[in-house]
């Protein structure tokens, strides 16, 4: 059946209405807690032999507790190799910002990287909090920039207790292990947990 001109136009409009009201709550939707940010000192960098791969693709647990900011998953160099450390919950330091993992290069190449870090206000290296809660990932195989692709590497590990102080009931308030270590592509829901 074919539809008038003027009804095929309204229909039109209101579809492009709808994508365009979709588009904008979709940009205007809520990003995770994170903590204060302050830039690493030029002493932070250290000299790595290559790129890290991309990130990995993390499912983010609830938060587990009020007032805890969200740290993306990075990359860290490990002697002669990239290894994943997860994205996880924390309770931020008092008086302390976080300078998140950052790469440079200086005029010949060279590539530079530093780690995430919490500072105290003289950019000072703090220890890191326990984690409350981390990120889920498949972990794996990854492809390096000249295409290849490398064996599993490994997620690094967070030290802390299996279940971290104040978890609570929260179905993922707790630390899990390493998961899917060289699985098949599997959603959130189908990761092992234990």
């Amino acid at each position: 059946m074919l539809v008038p001109g003027p009804m095929r136009r309204l229909g039109l409009g209101l579809a492009l209405g709808v994508s365009a009201a979709a588009a904008l709550l979709a940009c205007g939707a809520s990003r995770l807690p994170a903590p204060a940010y302050v830039a690493h000192p030029t002493e932070a960098l250290q000299q790595v032999a290559f790129p890290p791969p991309p990130a990995r693709v993390e499912y983010v647990p609830a938060s587990p507790k009020s007032g805890a900011v969200w740290l993306d998953g990075e990359w860290t160099w490990q002697t002669d190799r990239w290894a994943w450390k997860r994205g996880r919950w924390v309770m931020p330091l008092a008086n302390a910002r976080y300078s998140p993992w950052t790469s440079s290069r200086d005029r010949s190449g060279t590539l530079y990287v530093a780690e995430g870090k919490w500072r105290d206000d003289k950019l000072r290296d703090l220890p890191e909090p326990a984690p409350l809660a981390a990120g889920r990932t498949r972990g794996g195989a990854v492809t390096n920039a000249e295409g290849d692709t490398l064996t599993a590497t490994p997620n690094v590990p967070l030290d802390t207790p299996a279940i971290a102080p104040d978890a609570g009931d929260i179905p993922d308030g707790g630390l899990r292990p390493d998961v899917g270590i060289g699985d098949t592509m599997r959603t959130p829901d189908e990761l092992p947990l234990d």
